[in-house]
């Protein structure tokens, strides 16, 4: 289908339009409700939302914060506002914790504490919102959010396009973590000085693999999901213990001695906020879609050993050197008729240079 396009003003309305969107998209919606706090206090502070892709396996449930902190460990909760994210391998309406983000097979850190991703959203001011859905080859709900003009956020869940049969399939990503998705303050500069690549590599993991591929689920505690990170460290840094690694990256992964040895476009993609990229091309205005292949670390890890395992479904990585955010344009014009929306990960020109994205139609 095309895209939607709206506007909010705050976290709770862009809870409820995606709520509608998902709901027209063939997705079941669970729970939607309000919430009460993390903290254990009694006044209601957002709404939870939980949905359920088509073929039943996707489980996604978000979280609108209204000035607290909504994960466990989070930072700038100064400025707590946003929309997070956390998936699972399964769903119960009541868990026992009473916390929106106990579910069962949830996304953990190492210390075993549920992490996720998470976008800031301005708590009144009027912002514009793309939303894309993906049927083909795979389920993927992608929300595009416009936080200030020409500066975006981004938050996607659906399912993997597999290669070979496996467990899991789940894959969701957004341009920040839920240990940073608040904001120190809602400036160009802040929102995009700490963001990631959506579906990216990053010194903090900010998209999420539910896998099960080796011995990972037969540790204790089991490992069930890879994460697009380094190899260490915990909430902060998403670390799941198993690495998830992708094409695209943060720049400043390029030097870093965990980077997976895969094929990645490190080296296409802008180097600096003044450089336009190398898939990009100055004689005709084409940007290539590349596909954002998906790779999980075999056993042992030692070895450092990736293999492929699926693709992100209609989801490319394009340079937007010479393309407007949120308009679409025709692949193979004019012969195709297939259109692709671009948007910039950030924005065009800022600190990620002209890295973006392309959605298929």
């Amino acid at each position: 289908m095309a895209y939607e396009k709206t506007t909010v003003a705050g976290a709770i309305e862009l809870l409820n339009k995606l709520r509608d969107f998902a709901a027209v998209c063939g997705w079941t919606v669970l729970v939607e409700t309000d919430d009460l706090p993390i903290d254990g206090t009694a006044t209601s502070d957002g709404r939870r939302l939980v949905i359920k892709s088509p073929d039943e396996t996707v489980f996604a449930s978000f979280r609108s914060a209204k000035g607290k902190k909504i994960f466990p460990t989070q930072i700038n909760l100064g400025n707590a506002h946003g929309l997070g994210l956390v998936c699972a391998s399964g769903f119960v309406e009541h868990p026992p914790s009473g916390l929106w983000y106990d579910q069962p097979g949830a996304t953990k850190a190492v210390s075993q504490e549920v992490i996720g991703v998470g976008i800031p959203v301005h708590p009144t001011a009027e912002q514009t919102v793309y939303f894309n859905h993906i049927v083909e080859p795979s389920e993927m709900i992608v929300l595009s959010l416009e936080v200030l003009p020409g500066v975006f956020q981004h938050m996607a869940v659906g399912q993997a396009h597999k290669i070979g049969s496996w467990t899991g399939g789940t894959i969701y990503s957004a341009s920040r973590n839920s240990y940073g998705m608040f904001t120190a303050g809602f400036t160009k500069g802040q929102i995009e000085g700490e963001s990631n690549h959506l579906f990216g590599l990053s010194k903090n993991a900010s998209t999420f693999l539910r896998c099960d591929i080796d011995s990972a689920p037969l540790r204790t505690p089991e490992v069930l999901w890879a994460s697009g990170g380094p190899n260490s460290g915990d909430v902060a840094a998403g670390y799941t213990g198993k690495m998830l690694a992708l094409p695209v990256l943060n720049i400043d992964c390029l030097a870093a001695a965990w980077l997976p040895k895969i094929p990645h476009y490190g080296y296409l993609q802008s180097q600096s906020s003044t450089d336009t990229g190398r898939n990009v091309n100055t004689l005709n205005c084409i940007s290539v879609n590349l596909p954002l292949a998906v790779y999980v670390l075999r056993d042992p890890d030692g070895l450092a050993n990736f293999s492929q395992c699926a693709y992100v479904p209609g989801v490319y990585f394009i340079s937007t050197r010479n393309v407007a955010p949120g308009s679409a344009y025709a692949i193979n014009y004019p012969e195709s008729g297939t259109l692709y929306q671009a948007f910039p990960q950030t924005s065009r020109g800022g600190a990620i240079g002209y890295d973006g994205i392309s959605i298929k139609q």
